[in-house]
Parts: structure tokens; sequence; C-alpha cells
């Protein structure tokens, strides 16, 4: 149970974040991607439908070799990639290039099976988008712990770290031609709105078990925070690992991207209110509109890394994070997070190169 002295007193500025996501749904639109990804390989999480689909769609068009959509279902994955193939892409015709492998997140045992399997067959990996997420009004625990922590945190990173060596000989592999991989973690602003009690509760994700506690909006905000405070700490710790640099660029850019509010079936359960459909319809942006961001991440120059970014460029996170206290809750948060990835994976730290 959280401290009734809680040490961290986390206050939101709601009014600037709101007027942040009001001027970019309203007054931006990310560009069109147009950087080649010719000779690469990818690989989309929750790539059958959404953001995924549309970044995965972007990605054939802008010449991947092989693209992996790693999906729960692979029959509705197999749709996907038909539909992707349907695409007024004029200039391919290459089915063989699109692979559909099954990735459950909810499962540790399916997320460490899909890692072999991408070391064990794939000769490279240049960008590692990790789209996959849950926002659900339904109660459900997955393996112990609340379904939208363990598929939007746990395994999400479980995923990154087995994958960073990889990525890592993948630079190796092409550093003649420049190519710089990278992990893109899809966040949101939503990681603004909360106050984030859990974080005064000695184990945070013993506190996220708390059925009495949960909600959805509540869950889905504190896991977005998780995932930029868990990245943020994650490559200040790699950075500070002589063996992860080369030259002024460290080998795999990790970034965080919010694609903004979108057409999307990310949310689950009860429908929307009158308020927030009348909100999505003001303010939402098309669901190939929000996948561009995924995709304009995963071609960001290094000043990417370590950063969070909207509409195509770095912006900064919540000013509370920047603090001395945010800096503490961020270790807090990574140290807890990664004790339980090295229960799921002895030796992952290492593995990771921390």
């Amino acid at each position: 149970m959280a401290s009734k002295n809680p040490e961290f007193v986390i206050s939101p500025n709601i009014g600037a974040g709101l007027r942040t996501f009001v001027y970019s749904q309203l007054f931006v639109t990310p560009p069109y991607p147009r950087d080649s990804f010719a000779e690469q390989t990818i690989i989309v999480t929750g790539s059958n439908t959404g953001l995924g689909l549309e970044a995965a769609r972007h990605f054939y068009r802008l010449g991947c070799a092989r693209l992996i959509l790693a999906v729960r279902s692979t029959t509705r994955g197999e749709a996907a990639k038909e539909d992707i193939l349907r695409s007024n892409i004029t200039h391919r015709s290459d089915a063989g290039a699109i692979e559909v492998w099954p990735l459950d997140l909810s499962s540790t045992a399916s997320t460490i099976a899909f890692a072999g399997r991408v070391k064990n067959e794939l000769d490279r990996v240049d960008v590692l988008v990790e789209n996959a997420g849950l926002n659900s009004g339904e109660w459900t625990l997955c393996e112990g712990h609340e379904q939208a922590v363990q598929v939007n945190v746990l395994n999400t990173f479980l995923l990154a770290f087995m994958l960073l060596p990889k990525l890592r000989a993948t630079r190796r592999l092409t550093a003649a031609h420049a190519v710089h991989p990278h992990v893109v973690i899809v966040s949101s602003e939503a990681h603004r709105l909360t106050s984030f009690p859990e974080i005064n509760a000695p184990n945070l994700y013993d506190e996220l078990k708390v059925r009495e506690r949960f909600s959805q909006q509540a869950r889905y905000q504190a896991t977005k925070l998780i995932e930029v405070l868990f990245t943020r700490e994650l490559v200040a710790r790699l950075s500070d690992k002589q063996d992860t640099i080369v030259g002024d660029t460290p080998p795999v850019i990790i970034n965080l991207v919010n694609p903004g509010l979108c057409a999307s079936d990310l949310a689950r359960g009860e429908p929307p209110s009158t308020l927030a459909r009348i909100a999505r319809w003001i303010f939402e942006r098309t669901t190939e509109v929000g996948g561009r961001t995924l995709v304009l991440a995963a071609s960001a120059p290094k000043s990417s890394h370590g950063e969070y970014q909207n509409d195509g460029e770095n912006q900064n996170v919540e000013d509370w994070i920047y603090t001395e206290a945010g800096r503490r809750v961020q270790r807090k948060v990574f140290e807890q997070t990664l004790g339980i990835l090295e229960e799921r994976r002895p030796g992952i730290s290492q593995e990771a190169g921390l």
C-alpha cells in the first residue's frame, strides 16, 4: 500500500500538457516518411491493425528487404499482409518480403520464443518498433501482473533487451554503410496525466496488482509513464558503458514516440462516453497519419537517442521528470522493472549490455 506520507509528490501540469496536445492535434501534421529502408529488416509488433499496420505499410513502401509482422493472431496477421500487398505500392510485388510471426506479449514464453527465433533465423535486425499495447477496462492478471503492465511494460522491455545484441551486431555488419539500428517504443502523451501514486509503495509492481485500485485510464497513463522513465534510464546507463558507443553515435538508437490521438482499436472495454466521442471527432488523426510517426522515429537521427519524439521531432517529457525527485523516481522504476526482467530471463542485464 502507498505511504500516507509519500516520498514523491507528483503534480502533473495538466494545462501545459493539454495545450501541447491541442496544438499538435489541430495544427501539426507529421510529414510523410520518405527515408529509404532498402536492404533493412524491420520488426513491428502489433502490426495486424491500427498504427502498427500503417507503419508496416510505410516500411514496405520504403523498400525494406524483410518485414516481420509480429502479431498475436497469425490469421489476422496474414490478412494484414494481404492488405499491405493490395495497397497502391506499384513498385513492389514481392509478397515474400512480408512474414507473419506469432508474438503474444501477454506471455513471457511467447516473448522469449519470438526473440529466440529472431536470433536464429534473421541475419540482421535494423528496426524494432514496439507498437503492441493495451488499454483495457477489463481486469485480468497475466503471470501475476495486470495485463496492461504485462504487455505495455514488462514483456515489451524483455523483448527489447533480448534483441539488443542482434541490433548491435547489425550495426557492426552495416558500419560501412552508416546504418544505425533503432528501437522505437511507442508511448503517449498520457504519461503527462498521472500523479503515479504507485511509486510510493515499497514495490510499485505489487501496488499495480491491487484490483481495488485499478481503473482503465489511470492504469494506461501509469504504464506509458513507466515506459518513458525506463527508457530514459536505460539509455543513460548504456551511455555510461564505453563499449556501447561507436564514436559519438550509439550502436543502437533507442527512442520513444507519441503518435498522438489516432483512430485505432487500442482501447478495449466499455464504449466511450458521448464527450469522448465528440473529442475524438474534433481531435483524432487518421491511422495512416499516426503510423507516420512510428516510421519517422525509426529513421530519426542520433539526437533522438533517449528522447521522446512528437510529430517527427524531439519534445520534452513532463517537466517533473527532469528534477532531482524525477531522477530518483526514474531510478526506482528502472531497478524494480529490471528485477522482474531478471527473474524472467536470468542474465538479461548483461545480455542487454548493462
